[in-house]
């Protein structure tokens, strides 16, 4: 047997365990049962576990107050609970919400969120990964008529 013969039977079968074992663990997978149904929902409803671990943030915010520009890493959930609640996203206008509304902050966009000057607001945050807090809102920034 040649020396380029062995050196390929040599590096070759190992690869090709794990090649093999590779197909193997996914035809198990194939063959697991699936998932349990939770008896309180209707049709397929699976948890998704990867990436979920989210933070949760419940702010009263006082007419006037408001956080400084941040960005969220896999974004940012707002839901205004009572009172009246503004928000920007960097370059855009400033926003109204309301007693039940929310608004979405995409991941890696810049934005701020706070009480409307002249009302104050609770708001019920969620997001996930990390945060990076960025300069104050300017007092021009936050005083823009909001859209609704």
């Amino acid at each position: 047997m040649n020396r380029k013969l062995r050196l390929g039977l040599w590096l070759g079968t190992p690869l090709l365990c794990l090649i093999t074992l590779g197909w193997g663990v996914r035809m198990l997978r194939a063959q697991q049962a699936p998932p349990k149904q939770n008896p309180n929902f209707q049709g397929t409803v699976l948890t998704v576990t990867e990436n979920s671990q989210g933070a949760i943030a419940h702010y009263r915010f006082e007419p006037g107050a408001r956080t400084k520009w941040h960005v969220h890493e896999k974004g940012q959930i707002i839901l205004v609970e009572e009172g009246v609640g503004h928000y920007q996203l960097k370059g855009g206008p400033v926003m109204e919400l309301r007693a039940g509304e929310t608004t979405y902050c995409p991941p890696g966009v810049p934005h701020w969120h706070g009480a409307a000057p002249d009302q104050g607001g609770t708001q019920f945050n969620v997001s996930r990964g990390g945060i990076t807090w960025l300069e104050e809102v300017t007092d021009k920034e936050f005083s823009a008529p909001a859209r609704h």
